[in-house]
């Protein structure tokens, strides 16, 4: 069995006395102690196996967490981790610090005011954080070491936007000279929250968070796809390992994963009220052609939609959830004007399956298919039969498993309805709007 923290300590020695170690041993170590962490605090090592990791020699902290194609990625520097780190498991401490801040979403939130006030931001960030760490190395952010900096008391475990607000407050407020006034920072701890120039030790640079350093094109993509790493991360986690994670944290991912309430039905049934489709005859206006002509019916704007209704047929839908879904299209026979035409697919759009019902009693109640899961025959359906968004509006009921990518051939007049609301859509970037059937929008 390796001894990780005999080999860490080996390999540290030999980069801090050579100032120019083994970069690949480097990145051994950081491979290890993640590996380390899934034994000992599940959640934060499976969050950081799904964290794509990248060298960067010349970086002068420890680690960095960038933008890559609206994804996070873990920059690291070997020699500043030997640096920082002096033991095996202060290392493991730093890189969970590094898992909060995804799990808090500190990259997406302050990505434009770390551009302004980086020094600031990195405080009030990493002071939220490290409470929920233990066994950093001495003279990391903490309470005890922000605090005199400070004139107002920060609170204990709060969110890293209060502390912000309270540092900001700090650096524009006057200095009061009265005796028996609060204890103010000397001038040089003053000029530390002013200028920027800070003694305290640095686990990771926040400045690659700023949209300009690219990589980060789409704030929405980039948010869903942090919720969703974060997400997979817990829902690997087994409930020993869920036990170990702070409650702070654990509200926070239940957060995310938990959709609005909505009714899904209404918003779909006012959606389609408000898309304009064509023009219909009507009495209440005049003919405009032939106005003198009072028995001719003048025109006005249909607001229905065709709807189609592509329903998941796949070997990875059980009967139930099948059944489940259908009733979904049962009800909105009695919500809708429209007459709706429903669609079986699995790999194909089921050619001769396809029905129109303008009752709940018209709609099958019977599988078609079984195969896999293809999202692209359905936008290839509606193109063959030259839907466009003005006359169309499609809705897709499935589970979410299908490829990655879709050729939308234009159409994107899509609501994609998942079965539970666990259940995450394969296909990104998202085409339409997603919902959940016991739950609400999750993805724009």
């Amino acid at each position: 069995m390796i001894n990780h923290a005999a080999e860490y300590a080996q390999w540290r020695q030999a980069t801090l006395t050579t100032r120019s170690g083994d970069v690949t041993a480097g990145l051994t170590m950081v491979t290890r102690a993640v590996i380390d962490l899934l034994a000992r605090d599940q959640f934060y090592g499976e969050l950081l196996t799904r964290l794509p990791r990248e060298l960067a020699v010349n970086q002068t902290a420890p680690f960095a967490l960038a933008w890559r194609d609206n994804r996070l990625v873990l920059k690291l520097a070997p020699n500043a981790i030997a640096a920082a780190f002096p033991r095996f498991d202060s290392l493991q401490a730093g890189l969970k610090h590094v898992a909060l801040h995804v799990v808090w979403q500190h990259p997406l939130r302050y990505r434009q005011r770390v551009l302004r006030q980086p020094e600031l931001v990195r405080l009030a960030t990493d002071l939220a954080v490290n409470q929920y760490v233990t066994g950093l190395p001495a003279g990391m952010t903490g309470l005890a070491t922000v605090q005199p900096l400070v004139a107002t008391r920060l609170p204990l475990k709060a969110d890293s936007g209060t502390y912000l607000k309270l540092l900001q407050r700090q650096q524009t407020s006057p200095q009061p000279s009265q005796a028996g006034k609060a204890p103010q920072p000397s001038d040089k701890q003053q000029s530390q929250v002013s200028t920027g120039h800070q003694p305290l030790s640095v686990i990771d640079d926040p400045q690659p968070w700023a949209e300009q350093a690219g990589g980060l094109t789409n704030p929405n993509l980039a948010a869903s796809r942090t919720t969703q790493l974060t997400h997979d991360a817990w829902a690997a986690t087994n409930e020993a390992g869920r036990g170990l994670v702070a409650g702070k944290v654990v509200a926070t991912l239940k957060r995310q994963s938990t959709p609005a309430q909505i009714d899904w039905r209404q918003w779909l049934v006012r959606g389609l009220g408000r898309q304009p489709a064509g023009k219909r005859p009507s009495r209440a206006r005049f003919n405009r052609r032939q106005p003198a002509r009072m028995e001719l019916p003048g025109q006005v704007s249909d607001q229905r939609l065709d709807l189609q209704v592509y329903v998941d047929n796949s070997g990875s839908i059980s009967d139930q959830t099948l059944r489940a879904l259908l009733a979904q299209v049962a009800a909105l026979t009695r919500l809708v004007a429209s007459t709706i035409t429903v669609k079986p697919f699995d790999a194909i759009v089921q050619p001769g399956q396809r029905y129109q019902a303008q009752l709940p009693q018209q709609v099958r109640f019977n599988r078609r298919g079984g195969g896999g899961t293809v999202y692209q025959s359905i936008f290839d359906d509606l193109a063959a039969e030259h839907r466009t968004n003005a006359t169309t509006l499609a809705l897709i009921l499935t589970d979410g498993r299908g490829e990655r990518t879709v050729a939308c051939h234009h159409f994107t007049n899509v609501i994609w309805l998942l079965a539970k609301p666990s259940d995450q859509l394969s296909v990104q970037p998202v085409v339409g709007r997603v919902v959940h059937l016991n739950g609400g929008d999750a993805d724009g």
